[in-house]
């Protein structure tokens, strides 16, 4: 990739989604660095001289387990200073024997990319895909598998933040991690409206007016 922000969006298409066995393997070969790593969920890919091999299997093997795949990129984050990707993706996974209706599963993507030369033009560089790790909540990871469970785990999600609530609630009337009235002392009251503004910076001092009469200060 030249322009990963431009670009990023169909090479993910490719990975996944390819027409073709042997368009996806040359994405693969392509995109990814040949000691690239891999987490997700279900699988991980360690860093290896040469690890891209296995992820490739993992790709191949998604395409068996589901002839169709089909995934929209919502958003696409770029961290050029770092070499980052965040890309917000929801994406439909059918499985082949599976009677049942596929649902949409929602999963954040996060790339680091490694800068290096082309292999077909030694004077530009190219970005490659040196690190992906796939962050599914639990709900889509069942959507992903098992749809008819997505009810049952949000049920158990919102059982467990009631659980919270009531283990909070008791081991504060026990005396653990107890919030008390006042300043000072264990207890605090936050005045955002009341607390200082932070410095002004010398270069930062600006005399705020609205657009079209703002002066300079040299002038007055």
């Amino acid at each position: 990739m030249e322009d990963p922000a431009n670009e990023i969006t169909n090479v993910i298409t490719l990975l996944t989604a390819a027409v073709n066995p042997e368009i996806q393997k040359a994405a693969v070969l392509k995109y990814y660095a040949r000691d690239m790593s891999f987490r997700h969920p279900l699988c991980i890919v360690p860093s290896a001289p040469n690890s891209r091999d296995a992820m490739l299997s993992i790709l191949q093997w998604y395409r068996i387990l589901s002839p169709m795949i089909k995934g929209n990129v919502s958003s696409v984050t770029y961290d050029e200073e770092k070499h980052i990707v965040f890309l917000d993706v929801t994406q439909i996974f059918h499985i082949r024997w599976s009677p049942l209706n596929p649902a949409p599963a929602r999963l954040i993507i996060r790339l680091k990319l490694r800068l290096t030369p082309s292999p077909s033009d030694g004077s530009k560089t190219v970005y490659l895909i040196e690190e992906q790790e796939d962050f599914y909540h639990p709900d889509d990871i069942a959507a992903l598998l098992l749809p008819p469970l997505i009810p049952v785990v949000r049920l158990a999600l919102r059982a467990a933040t009631f659980a919270c609530k009531v283990n909070a609630r008791v081991f504060g009337a026990l005396g653990y991690w107890t919030v008390r009235d006042g300043e000072g002392g264990q207890g605090v009251a936050l005045r955002p409206e009341g607390e200082p503004l932070p410095p002004v910076g010398e270069n930062e001092e600006i005399e705020l007016q609205p657009i079209g009469v703002r002066k300079d200060k040299k002038n007055d």
